[in-house]
């Protein structure tokens, strides 16, 4: 997969400063930023987006989406100046039409999503300076690849399966904990994805639990007061704790 990322040039800042009728001084604001998803030479998408990671964001969206699945499907991606627009171009045609990967349920711990919560709080820069986007862990075991932030939660967990793609790691290893709830739009992305286990502080919706029971996805609450709720354990089975 070739990537060519030109959007440095000419791309807003995530934040910007604003002023507030009553704030004696201007605070921070997040950055909504605009781009334009073309495949194989067609508009697919307009996106909203945070104006960073863009070339993660299209591939975490192709695979998030059904559209490929490894590197391999995928021949380029071409992010242009200024970010208005990615041009993605497949390499065999889009992935043969399948709802989500076979998904084997993997051992987890606790600690894991705890250090992720822990580090959730104190570690979202841009979410610490404008109090105004998401933000997604892509874990594996007790280590925490990569955090990525966005205006969109879609888009935070686009980002961290499209690092996940870009630096070839094993997704099926691998974990999300995002600061989103976990509706089923929200659970199929892992699902496609080939992720096992999907965590959050926030609570699933009915439809996230019966789709993550089809598909084999783990669902886990962590509270702030540390209360863990289990919703699915990869095996249809619920269980709470």
């Amino acid at each position: 997969m070739r990537i060519v990322d030109c959007s440095e040039t000419g791309l807003p800042p995530c934040a910007m400063r604003a002023a507030s009728l009553n704030a004696p001084a201007p605070v921070e604001i997040a950055s909504e930023h605009e781009m334009d998803l073309y495949i194989d030479d067609r508009f697919a998408l307009h996106m909203v987006c945070t104006p960073e990671h863009l070339a993660e964001l299209a591939a975490g969206h192709l695979v998030t989406e059904g559209w490929a699945r490894q590197r391999e499907d995928i021949r380029s991606i071409e992010i242009g100046a200024g970010g208005l627009r990615a041009d993605v171009t497949l390499a065999n045609g889009p992935a043969a039409p399948q709802e989500f990967p076979a998904i084997t349920p993997q051992p987890w711990e606790e600690s894991w999503l705890r250090r992720a919560a822990e580090r959730m709080r104190g570690e979202e820069p841009l979410y610490s300076r404008t109090h105004a986007v998401h933000g997604c862990y892509l874990g594996r075991g007790d280590e925490l690849l990569c955090c990525r932030e966005d205006v969109g939660r879609h888009n935070a967990i686009d980002k961290a399966v499209g690092y996940a793609l870009i630096q070839s790691i094993d997704r099926a290893e691998c974990y999300l904990f995002t600061t989103g709830r976990m509706p089923a739009d929200m659970v199929l992305k892992a699902a496609r994805a080939g992720i096992p286990l999907m965590a959050s502080k926030t609570y699933p919706t009915n439809e996230g639990i019966a789709l993550a029971e089809r598909a084999g996805v783990t669902l886990v609450t962590l509270r702030p007061n540390g209360f863990l709720l289990v919703w699915t354990d990869g095996t249809e089975r619920k269980e709470h704790k």
